[in-house]
């Protein structure tokens, strides 16, 4: 089946809230998911005049001997405080969004999936929540989501609220979308919590997918004109 007009999703949260696990259902359930954070490193790696502005505002000390940027120690100064984060976010999600654009249309108009989802952290923080059709926020306790980010990377409490201080605040984000995911307990309860929404995004994709109708077949007329009755 093509998908003529597959519905835009933005989902996002905070950090640790598990919006990646509710994109990953998405994707098994038949989205297709663009990873934001994905495309941003990829942006950082690759555009060498990038990296170039980036090594003027926060010093060659974010390369390494070879000359490479060090991603980590870029991180470490550009979230030191909210200065140097404004002057990496002024750097990168330009360029960061036009990647996102392009891989998004690349999507719409392979025609084949009913819908297309962005999976970013920041969508209201860079202001671009009305490109989507509709905005999924996932939920999660502030002392869940600092457990969860300490298992997977290691992040201290202090630079854990240091980077959650930089974004809006989750109950905001909540009070803003159009579905919620709640991730308060279990994997399991997520997944199933994420399956729900994506039915309903599901009904409102095929409520827009108005289908092709064929023009019906024209009668072959005689061309040559009868002949009138004798009176």
């Amino acid at each position: 089946m093509k998908y003529r007009n597959p519905l835009i999703i933005g989902v996002t949260g905070g950090m640790g809230s598990g919006q990646s696990s509710a994109c990953r259902v998405f994707e098994e359930l038949g989205a297709h998911v663009i990873n934001a954070d994905i495309e941003a490193k990829n942006v950082i790696k690759r555009n060498r005049a990038l990296q170039s502005d980036l090594k003027k505002v926060f010093g060659a000390d974010i390369s390494d001997k070879n000359r490479r940027l060090n991603t980590k120690r870029l991180a470490a100064i550009a979230f030191k405080d909210e200065l140097n984060t404004r002057k990496l976010n002024q750097l990168v999600h330009p360029r960061m969004v036009e990647v996102l654009v392009e891989k998004m249309e690349k999507a719409r108009f392979s025609g084949k999936y009913p819908i297309i989802i962005i999976d970013a952290a920041l969508i209201f923080e860079i202001s671009i929540e009305r490109n989507f059709d509709y905005i999924v926020v996932v939920n999660a306790p502030i002392n869940h989501r600092q457990k969860r980010v300490y298992q997977r990377d290691k992040t201290s409490r202090k630079d854990f609220n240091a980077r959650v201080d930089k974004q809006i605040d989750l109950g905001d984000k909540v009070k803003w979308a159009d579905f919620v995911i709640e991730n308060k307990t279990t994997l399991d309860d997520l997944k199933r919590n994420s399956e729900e929404v994506f039915n309903k995004l599901l009904e409102l994709q095929k409520s827009q997918e108005k289908p092709v109708k064929s023009k019906p077949k024209r009668k072959r007329t005689n061309n040559k004109s009868a002949k009138p009755k004798a009176s």
